[in-house]
C-alpha cells in the first residue's frame, strides 16, 4: 500500500516534469525574443514561498504539479491593447511569437526523442512474447473468422494493409478505423510444413458498438509461449509430478494438436473428444472422435444390448445413459462395423462423425478399423474401451526449452514456431500410431494428466471465500448489462466457465527484448496518436475511451510499478502527446496562438483583445468541460474495476 502511494506520488511529479519544461521552452525563448517575462510558477495554488531573479518573479505553489508562465501583454492593460504593451508577447512580429509558442511543445517532442532514445541506449523493454506475435494463438469458434478458416497458428501479415505489429493492432483497427478490419496473412498447416494466403474481413466492424468493439477485439487472440514453473500449491506441485514434467519445460502438443496459447490448451481439453489409437490394414495412426453421453447416440436395439453387456462387464455403477461413447458401433474386439447417428451440442442429428475442417487430427474411422487405445490406455475388447472412455486422459508433449534467455522481439516469432516443425517432435507424434516413444531429442511425452473441472479444485478456505465473492460481484456486474444480447451472452460464457476442466499447470509466457530505435518510436506513437486524433474528429472514436489526467497518472503509476524502463517509454509517449495536442490550430493552446500569428503576418491586421477573448473563451469553456468529462470516465472506470 505504502509503495503504491510512492508511485502515485512519482506519476503525479512526472507529469508535473512534462508540464514544467513545457513552459521552461517558453520561458527561454520568450526572453530570447526580449519579451519581459513576469511569472514563472512552479507548481499551482498559494505559493509557499516566492523569489525574484532578474525582473522575475518565481514562485512555488502549495501544489507543485505543472507551472505556468505569465508574459506582459498578454491581457488587457488599461485603455492599451496587448499589442500596445512594449515588450509584451503580442507587441513582437508574428514570427516571434511563433517560436516563442512553438517552443513548449517543441521541447516536449525533444524530451521524448531524448527518453526514447535513451530507452534504446540501455536494451529497450522487457515484454510478453504475445504482445509482439503475429502468430494466433485462439479464435472463437463461434465467430465469423472461424467459419471463414482461421485458425490458432495462422500467422496475421497486415491488417487493413498496414503492417500487423502485434494484436493491438487489432484493437485500433477497431475503434479508429473507419473501414472494417481487413486482415491478411498465412494459413499454416504444421504436420504439412505447408501454408496458404488469406483475407478475411471482420463484418459490419463498422457499424458496431464501443461494446461491441471490445468483444469483437477478443475473438481473436495472440499465440504464447506455455512454460511450466513453479508454485507453492501443493495440490499442483503433486499432480504435476506424477506426469513427468519439468520447470522450464514447453507445452506444444495436446490430444493431436498442436497447442499456440492458454485459452487454446483450454479447448483442447474442454473438448468432449477422445484421443484413440486406430489401425486400418497395416497402418497405425491417430485421430480425435467425438466422446459422447451414451443417450445422444440414436443407437438400435441390438447396439444397446451391446452396450448394456459391456456396461455390465466393466462393473461400472452409472447408469448406462450416463455413460460415454463414440458415435460408432463395434464388435467385442474393438472393431468398427458402421457409425451411428448422433446428437450434437446443438441438438442436432448428424448422421455420422465428420473432421473439422482443417484438422489432420480428426480422420473419420472406417468398417474394419481397430480401436488400439483410448487416450493413450491400451483396450483390447468393447468393454474395455466403454471402460477407457469414462475418464478423460490428456496426452502432452513438452519441450525441453533450451532457447537464449533474451530474444529481440524482431526474431521472436521464428524463434517461436521452430518448435512446431522440428522432425524430432513429428517422429514422436507418429510413434503414438506405431508404439509409443517417451523421448526424442528435446521433445518427451508426458504420463497421462486426467484434468478437473475448475468447481472440483481444492481450494484452501481463503481462496474458495474470495472466488465466492468474485463470482458474485461477476453476477452483479452482469445483470446490470441493460442489453439483454450482451447480456444473455456474458452469463452464458460465465457458466461455460465454470465448468471448464483444467489440468492445474502453472504456465507462463515467455519474454523478448523489444527495443526499436527512437525514430521508429517517435513514429509509432506519432502515428497513433494521429489516428486517434482523426477517429476523435471524425466522431468514429468515442471520447469516452480516451484517457484524461488520472488515467495519465495511472499509465505513468504503472510503468514505476514495471521499472524504470517502463517509465522513461510513458514519460516519452506522454511528452509527445503533449507536444502534438499544444499544436492543434486550437484557440486556448499554443496552435491557436501560431494560428493568430499566422494571421496577423498574412493580412497585416492586428487581433484586438476583445475579438481574442471571445474566440479563447468558449474554447476554454469547452476543454475545461472536455477534461471534467475525462476525468469522470477515468474515476467511472477505476470504481467499475474493483466495485
Amino acid at each position: 500500500m505504502i509503495l503504491s502511494i510512492i508511485y502515485i506520488g512519482l506519476a503525479l511529479l512526472g507529469v508535473s516534469f512534462l508540464i514544467f519544461i513545457h513552459e521552461l521552452g517558453h520561458y527561454f525563448m520568450a526572453r530570447r525574443q526580449g519579451i519581459t517575462v513576469e511569472v514563472f510558477s512552479i507548481g499551482f495554488g498559494k505559493s509557499i514561498f516566492e523569489w525574484e531573479h532578474k525582473g522575475v518573479k518565481w514562485k512555488v505553489g502549495c501544489l507543485p504539479f505543472g507551472g505556468y508562465v505569465k508574459m506582459a501583454g498578454t491581457e488587457k492593460k488599461g485603455a492599451l491593447e496587448p499589442y500596445q504593451i512594449p515588450d509584451g508577447f503580442f507587441a513582437q512580429t508574428p514570427w516571434k511569437r511563433i517560436k516563442v509558442a512553438a517552443m513548449g511543445p517543441i521541447v516536449n517532442i525533444i524530451f521524448a526523442f531524448l527518453a526514447f532514445s535513451m530507452l534504446w541506449a540501455i536494451g529497450g523493454r522487457e515484454k510478453k512474447f504475445a504482445e509482439f506475435t503475429q502468430f494466433v494463438g485462439w479464435v472463437d469458434p463461434d465467430s465469423s473468422v472461424y467459419t471463414e478458416g482461421l485458425r490458432p497458428g495462422d500467422q496475421i501479415l497486415k491488417i487493413n494493409n498496414r503492417s500487423f505489429r502485434g494484436f493491438n493492432d487489432l484493437i485500433y483497427a477497431l475503434f479508429l478505423d473507419q473501414n472494417p478490419p481487413k486482415i491478411q496473412g498465412k494459413e499454416i498447416d504444421y504436420f504439412s510444413k505447408q501454408g496458404n494466403d488469406f483475407a478475411i474481413t471482420l463484418t459490419n466492424g463498422n457499424k458496431l458498438t464501443d461494446s461491441e468493439k471490445l468483444h469483437t477485439s477478443f475473438i481473436i487472440l495472440p499465440a504464447n509461449y506455455l512454460i511450466y514453473q513453479s508454485t507453492n500449491n501443493p495440490f499442483e506441485e503433486s499432480l504435476m509430478k506424477t506426469s513427468g514434467i519439468e520447470y522450464g519445460d514447453r507445452l506444444v502438443w495436446v490430444d493431436g494438436q498442436f497447442v499456440f496459447s492458454k485459452q487454446n490448451l483450454s479447448d483442447i481439453i474442454n473438448e468432449d473428444k477422445a484421443l484413440i489409437t486406430v489401425k486400418r490394414g497395416e497402418q497405425a495412426f491417430i485421430t480425435r472422435v467425438p466422446r459422447l453421453k451414451i443417450a445422444d447416440l440414436q443407437l438400435t436395439a441390438t447396439e444397446m444390448g451391446e452396450l448394456d453387456d459391456w456396461h455390465f462387464e466393466t462393473g461400472l455403477k452409472e447408469k448406462i445413459d450416463e455413460l460415454y461413447f463414440i458415435p460408432y458401433n463395434l464388435n467385442i474386439h474393438g472393431e468398427v462395423e458402421n457409425p451411428i447417428s448422433y446428437l450434437d451440442e446443438k441438438s442436432e442429428i448428424k448422421k455420422s462423425f465428420t473432421k473439422t475442417p482443417r484438422s489432420s487430427a480428426e480422420i473419420p474411422l472406417k468398417k474394419g478399423d481397430k480401436i488400439l487405445a483410448i487416450d493413450g490406455v491400451h483396450v483390447a475388447s468393447g468393454h474395455e474401451i466403454l471402460k477407457a472412455l469414462q475418464t478423460k486422459q490428456v496426452q502432452v508433449i513438452v519441450q525441453k526449452t533450451n532457447r537464449p534467455s533474451s530474444i529481440s522481439w524482431k526474431d521472436a516469432d521464428r524463434e517461436f514456431e521452430k518448435a512446431f516443425f522440428e522432425n524430432d517432435l513429428h517422429q514422436l507424434i507418429r510413434s503414438f500410431g506405431e508404439k509409443p516413444i517417451a523421448q526424442v531429442g528435446n521433445f518427451r511425452l508426458l504420463n497421462p494428466i486426467v484434468p478437473i473441472s475448475i468447481n472440483e479444485y481444492p481450494f484452501s478456505k481463503e481462496d474458495q471465500l474470495k472466488r465466492n465473492q468474485q463470482l458474485l460481484l461477476q453476477k452483479k456486474q452482469i445483470e446490470q448489462i441493460s442489453d439483454s444480447k450482451e447480456r444473455e451472452r456474458a452469463f452464458k460464457e460465465f457458466e461455460e466457465f465454470q465448468n471448464r476442466k483444467v489440468i492445474s499447470i502453472p504456465i507462463y509466457d515467455s519474454s523478448v527484448e523489444y527495443n526499436p530505435g527512437p525514430f521508429t518510436l517517435l513514429g509509432n506513437v506519432f502515428q497513433e496518436t494521429w489516428r486517434t486524433l482523426f477517429a476523435l474528429v471524425s466522431g468514429y472514436l468515442s471520447p469516452k475511451n480516451i484517457s484524461g489526467p488520472v488515467g495519465i497518472v495511472q499509465m505513468i503509476h504503472y510503468g514505476w510499478t514495471q521499472g524504470v524502463k517502463e517509465v522513461l517509454y510513458w514519460l516519452g509517449m506522454i511528452s509527445l502527446n503533449l507536444g502534438i495536442l499544444n499544436l492543434l490550430p486550437i484557440p486556448v493552446l499554443d496552435g491557436g496562438h501560431i494560428s493568430f500569428a499566422l494571421f496577423e503576418a498574412v493580412t497585416r491586421k492586428r487581433i484586438k483583445a476583445k475579438t481574442m477573448e471571445r474566440l479563447i473563451l468558449p474554447f476554454v469553456v469547452l476543454l475545461i468541460g472536455f477534461f471534467i468529462y475525462l476525468t469522470y470516465n477515468d474515476i467511472a472506470r477505476i470504481i467499475h474495476r474493483f466495485f
